[in-house]
């Protein structure tokens, strides 16, 4: 992860501009709605350069973001100064507090590389959670929508400052997916090169339902379209637990 979340991560948004968070953001509003939550504290583990965050935050909730990169949260800590930004592992960071609506959206869950990981972490998500508190989460390299041996993406973004192409493909092997990227970053009328690999696991989506239900969350299953998750969703899945 070198470039894209190190060299290169004032890039990061320009990038990912064709995300839509204010969309994502709405489905989120909704389920904090329908799960008849009222408090206002929200702690995002892997809220990367803020994007989510500061949407919620403006909706008037409190938000803590947590990331393992720092060059992320550089990133992030220049949207906003209301924001509480703090670098962690979202296996073992401890915050001395409870959240009323713990986030972990992107896929970021999935690097996670082994079942005892994804339990280690979603076991740190109740531990920080209030009881009755949400848990949302979602996963797009689970093993219904990922099924494919490889695929190809090639993506362009362009501002006053700089012209960026990112070639990507992601492979699967077993239980995990590769994403090798590389891109060609033209800045000051020179060419920049760069490339990556990131390695995510692939997990049984009804597995890991049950490893929260296990952990202490009853769980139902969505897609971003608001409509129930099943087998043969080719979307996200995303997980809302709420703790007993």
């Amino acid at each position: 992860m070198e470039y894209l979340f190190k060299r290169f991560a004032k890039y990061y948004d320009l990038i990912y501009q064709i995300k839509d968070y204010k969309k994502e953001t709405d489905f989120l509003l909704r389920l904090i709605k329908k799960n008849g939550i009222k408090g206002k504290e929200i702690l995002e583990v892997g809220c990367g350069t803020g994007n989510h965050a500061v949407i919620l935050q403006k909706k008037g909730f409190r938000i803590t973001g947590v990331d393992l990169n720092k060059e992320m949260l550089a990133v992030a800590r220049k949207k906003t100064k209301k924001i509480r930004l703090d670098q962690g592992d979202m296996r073992n960071f401890r915050l001395k507090k409870k959240f009323d609506i713990v986030l972990c959206l992107f896929s970021t869950i999935c690097y996670n590389l082994s079942y005892r990981q994804m339990e280690k972490t979603i076991r740190n998500f109740h531990r920080h959670l209030k009881k009755g508190g949400l848990m949302i989460f979602d996963m797009g390299f689970n093993r219904e929508r990922f099924n494919q041996k490889s695929h190809a993406y090639v993506n362009s973004q362009s501002n006053k400052e700089v012209d960026i192409v990112r070639f990507s493909k992601s492979i699967r092997k077993g239980n995990y997916a590769f994403l090798d990227m590389a891109y060609i970053l033209f800045k000051n009328k020179k060419f920049h090169f760069g490339s990556e690999v990131h390695k995510l696991g692939i997990f049984d989506t009804l597995k890991i339902k049950r490893i929260a239900e296990k952990i202490g969350f009853d769980v139902k299953l969505y897609e971003y379209s608001g409509k129930p998750w099943t087998k043969k969703s080719k979307q996200y899945v995303v997980f809302a637990g709420v703790k007993r």
